[in-house]
């Protein structure tokens, strides 16, 4: 897999896309990205896959949910699927996402062609263009009825394939190719601007956590100043709780929230975390991020260069209402300021 990795590495760079691997230890496979990726306002969430049938739910739930928040886009690398080796120009569906092997991205990077064939079980459909099509039968002067017959399907599937309501198998897509004498008829899947359903209200929050009496004292102090916090626990991210004004469906799109937080209630709890990850999301994305931790633990001097703002329980539990907690955390993230007490 690191030479798959290299090698995706390798085209995003040619491609001029900024890279984030954020150099993870031997546990990366447990995040739900290998790199993230930005080019001018585009940004990927990059993540490639040896099996694409032997995916845990969590981790695509996890692409999502990051997905959404970030604004940004899913690509989504496979090898193969259970059965055998992943096709080149194909786009492969797991759970609403799509997957593409290595060389069909490097012929999207190079060269922007596009898959066509969106895989099913049963074998693939290809996308068209019915406008095009029709226009090239009628340019050859072939009726529905006349093409109909000549690739072995009713005059009323011609009709639905040029009004785009059906697909056609890659066999019947070959015979209209060969009967018109063209291709230009394919319509390509844009795979790079992918979009997907869904609802964090119903997935996207995991409620149903365990929370250690730390944490649930946090999510007890956060409801009462008037704003929301969402736990992920399963090291999906580099952070662990995400904080929101309202609804985080909404949320995503205000200049403030999403706000991505860690926690350390122990001291040993410090040598887990690397800010700087934190540090790099907040920047990259042009969030804001924060740091909750115990009372009785002592910030190193290191990590107050993070310019992330820590907050001590103590300090949370005075703040009065949303107004207040943006207040601190637009003045703790200046420089000069040190909100540590």
């Amino acid at each position: 897999m690191e030479k798959i990795l290299q090698k995706i590495e390798e085209l995003l760079k040619n491609a001029n896309f900024e890279i984030f691997s954020f150099n993870f230890d031997s546990t990366r496979q447990n995040y739900c990205y290998d790199f993230i990726v930005k080019k001018n306002d585009l940004v990927f969430i990059v993540k490639a896959f040896s099996n694409i049938d032997n995916i845990d739910i969590d981790m695509l739930k996890g692409i999502k949910i990051l997905s959404k928040i970030l604004k940004s886009k899913p690509l989504l690398i496979g090898i193969k699927n259970r059965y055998q080796k992943l096709e080149d120009n194909t786009i492969y569906l797991r759970e609403d996402l799509p997957f593409i092997t290595i060389d069909t991205l490097e012929n999207i990077l190079k060269y922007q062609l596009f898959p066509f064939i969106l895989a099913r079980r049963g074998g693939g459909v290809v996308f068209l263009d019915g406008e095009i099509m029709k226009e090239v039968r009628e340019e050859q002067k072939i009726s529905r009825k006349e093409l109909s017959e000549r690739i072995g399907v009713t005059k009323r599937t011609i009709c639905s394939y040029e009004s785009e309501n059906m697909r056609p198998s890659m066999e019947v897509a070959e015979k209209l190719e060969a009967v018109l004498g063209t291709d230009a008829f394919l319509r390509n899947i844009n795979v790079l601007d992918w979009r997907f359903k869904f609802n964090f209200n119903e997935e996207g929050v995991e409620k149903d956590q365990e929370l250690n009496p730390f944490e649930e004292h946090i999510q007890n102090v956060i409801r009462d100043i008037g704003i929301r916090s969402y736990f992920y626990k399963k090291g999906r991210f580099p952070f662990e709780m995400l904080i929101s004004s309202k609804d985080l469906e909404l949320e995503c799109d205000n200049n403030f929230y999403p706000l991505f937080s860690e926690i350390s209630y122990i001291k040993e709890h410090l040598r887990k975390i690397n800010l700087s990850y934190l540090r790099i999301f907040a920047k990259l994305f042009h969030k804001h991020s924060l740091w909750i931790i115990k009372d009785d633990i002592k910030i190193p001097q290191l990590l107050k260069k993070e310019q992330i703002p820590v907050i001590k329980i103590k300090k949370l539990e005075k703040i009065d209402d949303e107004n207040e907690f943006i207040e601190f955390i637009q003045g703790s993230e200046k420089p000069a300021s040190s909100n540590q007490s």
